[in-house]
């Protein structure tokens, strides 16, 4: 399995200028074919401070990010040698909080029939397109990859939207999950109307008045009466068979002035030096690759949104990049507090991750795969000189319908 390489020439980190914050903005996975009539049946209405985005190549953290002179490993990440952190998380810990809103929404309760394999539930609806689990572990996870995300990129959204002309009424947010990033939107923006839809209908029953959910499959043509202001899609890496199908149908559905704004993490999650190399995690980031292409999904695509952008139409394209370290092995406080969630989210992930994908796609018994993520496991918590420099490469990619 070949992983995309850092080396300076290809990956082109110095093609962005460095040190740059981001931008202070008013303060993030499932969807995903059947006929029209299926889905039109199933649409139902249903005091901290945090730190700085911790950004590479475009933006850079100024807390000790340059790359060791020659190396062929480019990520904006430096390790802290000057202390040993120890952690000893494990992937069941979900003690992350949700939160309760007024006003409810129903969806009918047929939709709620599960679908049960290995331990873990998934959603009945267009039934096996998304491979990641819907049960009470994943929608922890969910949440806590939510706040993961506003730590790293500062906000909920990073497109231009204070400057929206003719305002903003009407919001989409695709693969919403468990609706979080949807319900806080429409808090910070009670007079616009969002519409939140995924495959499983596992968002909160209590939520903002003007705020609903709707199970929909993002990849079957889209029928809204009305055009959308801006559109949100976080974590969709692992959501469509066409990422840009999807792109497309979101340009036909904004008004002109309109934005799209992609905020995800890109697979395979990579090594900052050469200390991951012949590691079960490179093993494991190699297997789901392999997997999700046998079963007809390519998990590398985040690097070319903003390529799908522009083919759709989109105009003013901005591409931003960003290094989540896994683990508290990088220097700087902020960086630290990445890693002790980028480490919890990868954690509670890696059942989900891998069951539906390694069984059905590369045909492993369950036992295999248990036998491999204690590995795995062992190696994310590896801690002080033993660490694994890991981390998550993540973007986020905005565009205007001209």
């Amino acid at each position: 399995m070949a992983f995309p390489s850092l080396h300076p020439e290809e990956a082109d980190p110095a093609a962005v200028p460095a040190n740059q914050e981001v931008p202070e903005v008013h303060p993030a996975i499932s969807s995903s074919d059947a006929s029209d009539k299926e889905a039109t049946d199933v649409k139902h209405a249903t005091d901290t401070t945090l730190p700085e985005p911790q950004p590479v190549e475009d933006e850079q953290n100024t807390d000790g990010l340059a790359s060791a002179p020659g190396s062929i490993y480019s990520t904006g990440l430096v390790v802290d040698s000057g202390s040993d952190h120890t952690e000893t998380d494990n992937d069941n810990d979900s003690a992350y909080g949700t939160s309760v809103y007024s006003t409810t929404q129903s969806v009918r309760s047929s939709i709620y029939d599960y679908v049960e394999e290995n331990g873990r539930t998934y959603h009945r609806f267009k039934e096996g397109k998304y491979f990641l689990p819907n049960d009470e572990v994943e929608k922890d996870r969910l949440d806590l990859q939510h706040h993961l995300c506003n730590l790293s990129f500062g906000s909920l959204y990073l497109a231009p939207l204070d400057n929206l002309e003719g305002g903003l009424h009407n919001v989409l947010d695709i693969a919403t999950g468990t609706g979080i990033w949807a319900i806080e939107f429409a808090e910070q923006f009670p007079s616009a109307i969002v519409i939140g839809t995924d495959l499983s209908p596992i968002q909160p029953a209590y939520v903002p008045p003007n705020l609903r959910f709707e199970v929909d499959d993002a990849e079957d043509p889209w029928d809204y009466s009305h055009k959308f202001d801006y559109i949100h899609g976080r974590m969709l890496v692992t959501c469509f068979q066409s990422h840009l199908a999807v792109f497309k149908s979101a340009y036909d559905f904004l008004r002109p002035g309109g934005w799209i704004e992609l905020q995800d993490a890109s697979f395979p999650f990579l090594g900052a030096d050469e200390k991951w190399e012949g590691t079960a995690f490179q093993r494991w980031m190699g297997l789901l690759m392999d997997g999700a292409k046998a079963m007809g999904k390519d998990w590398n695509r985040v690097p070319r949104y903003k390529d799908y952008l522009v083919e759709a139409g989109f105009e003013d394209v901005v591409e931003r990049r960003f290094n989540c370290p896994i683990g508290s092995w990088a220097k700087g406080e902020k960086n630290r507090i990445l890693g002790a969630w980028g480490k919890a989210n990868i954690l509670q992930s890696l059942g989900g991750l891998s069951l539906a994908i390694l069984t059905k796609g590369l045909g492993m018994s369950v036992a295999e795969i248990e036998l491999l993520l204690v590995e795995v496991r062992d190696d994310i918590n590896r801690a002080g000189r033993d660490s694994i420099h890991l981390y998550a490469p993540m973007y986020v990619v905005y565009g205007r319908k001209p």
